[in-house]
């Protein structure tokens, strides 16, 4: 079943009837794409309930805004929060510390969820449209942390208290990442207080943080989920137990959490593709050709191509703008021969899909 089926059967049942899974982990990972501005408290000292905030929401946005809403699977994600808050499940769920950033060079979004069986979940945003945001996933693969992964240990830090709930920490994409950065950057009474940590298709990290102790003590708590077609969760160091999940969408589309399958509580389970492995060796082969300096060095010249090609989004990379970026790349000449292919062999599977898509 899908994640819509799994909310309309399970959402009857409230968190002590029914324990919480993963499938509620990835559920409450995704929340906090959804632009709550406005609307959740940007503090703990008030709170709201998802029912409420659901009202406050569909008052704020008419369906015509809805549409326009990138990336385009927040629109599904929106009609699954309005699900959510007609169940016994979710709709008591109290929001609040809302926080949403873009800024020249950072993105970041977090959400925390004091749920009804006395635990406390926080939901750290993945990358969203912003070029700031896909700027700082590349520079992931040189420094640490970044940005967006200093914000998340201090939300963490700042919102979770030794005498409080114990926590779950999840994200989707990028900010599967940031729920693992948290614990990092946190100190031993704050970690002491999660018992569980969602990377739901994320990236990984540096190999000096991957071979950290506090890393080996944080893969027991860790819990990482990809589709069968993984992109974004092969980037990086990642623990080799992952969970495979079937998705009923096709290769890059995966992505999408809302398209991940249910067999009643858990994840219909999948088997990652030759693809997906071949293209997991190929990127630490790569990564592993070059020095953190040399990486920064790479990521600068990308990001300069995509913005001498007029690029402000990631929704904004159609047809043309995908030639004219591949013209520019072959064109610039501070890219070594190996950095010119990969990228070159990158953006012209991404042309191949867009063209299959249009077809």
């Amino acid at each position: 079943m899908t994640i819509k089926q799994y909310i309309q059967k399970q959402g009857k049942f409230t968190f002590q009837e029914l324990p919480f899974n993963d499938v509620d982990g990835l559920i409450l990972s995704l929340l906090s794409y959804i632009n709550f501005k406005g609307i959740v408290p940007k503090n703990n000292s008030r709170q709201i309930k998802l029912s409420r905030a659901s009202d406050l929401f569909f008052k704020k946005y008419t369906e015509k805004e809805i549409k326009k809403f990138v990336p385009t699977f927040i629109r599904k994600l929106v009609l699954l929060f309005q699900l959510m808050a007609n169940t016994e499940r979710y709709k008591d769920i109290l929001l609040y510390n809302y926080v949403k950033e873009v800024e020249q060079d950072t993105q970041f979004g977090a959400l925390s969820m004091l749920l009804n069986d006395g635990t406390l979940f926080i939901s750290f945003e993945g990358t969203d449209d912003s070029i700031a945001g896909w700027k700082e996933d590349c520079q992931m693969s040189y420094q640490f942390p970044v940005l967006a992964q200093q914000k998340a240990g201090s939300y963490l830090r700042k919102n979770v208290s030794i005498f409080g709930p114990k926590v779950r920490i999840g994200g989707h994409s990028k900010g599967g990442n940031l729920a693992m950065a948290s614990y990092l950057l946190s100190d031993f009474l704050i970690r002491r207080k999660v018992i569980c940590i969602y990377n739901n298709d994320g990236p990984g990290f540096r190999a000096k943080e991957y071979d950290s102790k506090v890393y080996k003590k944080m893969e027991k708590k860790l819990t990482m989920i990809v589709p069968e077609e993984s992109l974004v969760g092969m980037i990086l160091h990642h623990p080799m137990n992952y969970e495979v999940v079937k998705s009923n969408s096709l290769s890059l589309f995966q992505h999408d959490g809302t398209s991940w399958l249910v067999e009643d509580t858990s994840f219909l389970p999948g088997k990652i593709s030759k693809k997906s492995k071949k293209l997991e060796r190929r990127i630490f082969q790569w990564i592993h050709s070059y020095s953190d300096e040399e990486r920064e060095r790479i990521v600068v010249s990308l990001f300069s191509v995509l913005e001498r090609a007029g690029v402000k989004g990631l929704s904004e990379l159609r047809i043309t703008k995908i030639n004219k970026i591949i013209s520019l790349i072959k064109e610039n000449k501070n890219m070594d021969k190996e950095t010119r292919k990969f990228l070159l062999d990158a953006f012209k599977k991404l042309l191949l899909f867009k063209e299959e898509k249009k077809a």
